[in-house]
């Protein structure tokens, strides 16, 4: 098993018509690409040999290093190419940047935050209690989804704990201070002991939370997916489609993993991710 050489050829070919400044670091075990030095991206093929605890000492690696690396896989470039390379574009310091203060927080109708999470957030839209948009000059230029706060009695008889679920921007676009602005608002509106959020240890160190004053509070396991190859559509395995489902609890031969396998699915996994508390005076 090893790098589908498409998908390398792909990756690094697209890159380097947008950023020239790229090339390759590494070919065995991993395939690193370095962009501008300042992003180092992991390929990683649906068919690998690899596992958490390898991409996640690999990773730290660099990170001693003071260098950032993402495991970007497969099926997320084949599906999200143009979050993927907004996000790279980020990393290379070449967003152009606007001030939170001039932004308006506004209100979200579903409709809206879909399109918008869709278009600029890797993981895509999922539904939750609160949507806020960041708008300058008439453009919606960041969402931010948050969970309702929920009772927390392990700490507290009246403790309760938000969660912030989704954070985009529009691509191209940096809003300074936008985040710590929407959440801001968020907290004046929903009364909250913590606002908790997680950081996906494949694509972030979690600096930005740090900044926020964000407290790092614990790390969460890989979970495992399942990609159907036809369509590079991840499914937890509790999501699967019904059909499938249907059709593995009709036989009484094969475990999950070796039927999915048999009707074109494989299995693949994150690294987890860092979860943060931003503690409230309340």
């Amino acid at each position: 098993m090893g790098l589908n050489p498409l998908f390398q050829e792909d990756f690094f070919l697209t890159v380097q018509s947008c950023y020239q400044a790229v090339a390759t670091v590494q070919t065995h075990p991993f395939y690193i690409v370095a962009i501008r030095e300042k992003v180092y991206v992991n390929l990683i093929p649906l068919n690998n040999v690899f596992s958490a605890e390898q991409l996640l000492s690999l990773q730290a690696v660099y990170a001693q290093k003071g260098a950032l690396l993402v495991n970007l896989w497969e099926d997320v470039w084949r599906n999200k190419r143009q979050q993927v390379l907004s996000r790279i574009h980020s990393f290379c310091g070449l967003n152009k940047s606007l001030h939170g203060r001039k932004a308006t927080v506004i209100d979200l109708d579903i409709a809206q935050t879909k399109s918008f999470l869709e278009t600029h957030h890797l993981q895509g839209y999922i539904k939750t209690k609160y949507n806020l948009g960041l708008v300058i000059n008439n453009e919606l230029l960041a969402v931010a989804c948050f969970a309702a706060a929920r009772p927390m009695p392990s700490k507290g008889t009246h403790y309760k704990s938000a969660e912030l679920i989704r954070f985009a921007t529009k691509a191209g676009f940096t809003v300074v201070g936008g985040l710590g602005k929407i959440t801001k608002h968020f907290l004046q509106q929903v009364a909250a002991n913590d606002l908790m959020t997680y950081a996906d240890r494949d694509w972030s160190l979690g600096k930005g939370y740090d900044k926020l004053g964000f407290d790092f509070s614990g790390i969460t396991a890989p979970v495992f997916f399942y990609v159907d190859i036809k369509t590079m559509n991840r499914h937890y395995a509790h999501r699967l489609p019904k059909k499938i489902l249907t059709a593995f609890d009709e036989q009484n031969v094969l475990n999950l993993d070796d039927f999915l396998t048999q009707k074109g699915f494989l299995k693949v996994f994150n690294t987890g991710n860092l979860k943060y508390h931003l503690y409230l005076n309340v």
